[in-house]
């Protein structure tokens, strides 16, 4: 088993020593800020908050709605409804 992954490291390594280009970061990982790739990495961040936050608000809304109504209509409960 470690003689292949000695084989897999050397054959890494060559493979970066003969196309030192594949091992150079995008413009989004070096952090170019200008660069449009950056541009529309944030706008689908940005887009992904903005859905995200009023789906998870909606959930959590529903959930109080559901605890307040119970609260509420707990007055109305009548306990001989309940009795064997």
């Amino acid at each position: 088993m470690s003689h292949l992954r000695f084989k897999f490291i050397w054959l890494f390594a060559l493979g970066l020593v003969a196309w030192p280009s594949a091992a150079q970061a995008c413009a989004v990982c070096f952090g170019a800020p200008d660069d449009p790739m950056t541009k529309g990495m944030q706008w689908g961040i940005a887009s992904l908050i903005f859905i995200l936050v009023p789906v998870l608000g909606g959930v959590g809304g529903f959930f109080v709605f559901l605890s307040r109504r119970g609260k509420a209509y707990a007055a109305f409960e009548d306990p001989e409804l309940f009795k064997e």
